[in-house]
């Protein structure tokens, strides 16, 4: 009885959508797939052109292993999520888009989320070529990562028209605060932290700024280097509890493994 009582409560708070779930993995994956439910779809969710693009799914299928429409009960409980896939979406274990993501993938563009990534509330995602999110990176809310500026400009010094739209790639273990915005060409290294609100990336920092950085701005700049956000809640439960009674900074023990503390497993 109480099982019974845990799943009901669970399916009212998350607003667990059972149409559009079977609707995601029976119309985007193949049937054998499908049965096992990998992707769970929670909340209003408009999908719009089902099943014209593809839905790639890397790794081993298991039951709930992809979240779409995870709710914020502060941010996000009431937002409407809208996936448009019309070419790739390649998604791994562990990622999860919470509610109020607008996701289009336009025709012949790819648009790859990593493992244990996460998107937030109401951010919006729009691939018209190639958008890369590697693995354990987070994304804030309201956060609007776009491979096109849609238009075209033309240079009237020599009359040439460049591409509307390049490539994105943000790296492994990434952290991309709110309201930021990523743009075209965009490229960081491992680690970076783009501190929001309001920064703008819309350049290759590879090679420009060390692994593990903080940038902010508009557009964004070197802010300091040698920095991990810490998104383990294990490492995120003992820190609350150290700074309830002490004012010092908190030292990690030199044998502790840092990104086993930082994100709970080695990179």
């Amino acid at each position: 009885m109480s099982l019974i009582k845990n799943i009901l409560r669970y399916l009212m708070f998350s607003r667990f959508n059972v149409c559009k779930t079977l609707l995601v993995n029976f119309f985007y994956l193949s049937f054998r797939d499908a049965c096992r439910l990998p992707i769970l779809v929670h909340g209003k969710c408009k999908i719009a052109h089902i099943g014209k693009g593809k839905i790639v799914i890397k790794g081993r299928i298991t039951p709930g292993m992809i979240s779409i429409g995870d709710s914020d009960p502060v941010r996000s409980f009431y937002s409407k999520s809208y996936i448009d896939v019309l070419g790739c979406l390649e998604l791994e274990t562990g990622a999860v888009l919470r509610r109020g993501i607008s996701l289009l993938v336009m025709p012949k563009a790819v648009l790859k989320i990593g493992r244990n990534t996460s998107i937030g509330t109401n951010t919006t995602i729009i691939s018209r070529d190639s958008i890369i999110i590697k693995s354990h990176t987070s994304i804030g809310n309201n956060v609007t990562i776009m491979d096109t500026d849609f238009h075209f400009v033309l240079d009237r010094h020599n009359r040439t028209i460049k591409k509307s739209y390049a490539p994105i790639v943000i790296g492994e273990n990434n952290w991309i605060g709110a309201w930021c915005t990523v743009k075209k060409g965009a490229q960081l290294p491992k680690g970076t932290i783009v501190a929001g609100p309001y920064s703008m990336v819309g350049k290759n920092y590879i090679g420009l700024i060390p692994e593990y950085s903080m940038i902010a701005g508009s557009p964004a700049k070197l802010v300091t280097e040698g920095v991990q956000r810490i998104k383990d809640l294990k490492a995120e439960s003992i820190l609350r509890n150290y700074f309830l009674t002490e004012k010092a900074s908190f030292v990690l023990p030199k044998e502790e493994d840092i990104d086993i503390f930082c994100i709970g497993q080695k990179l």
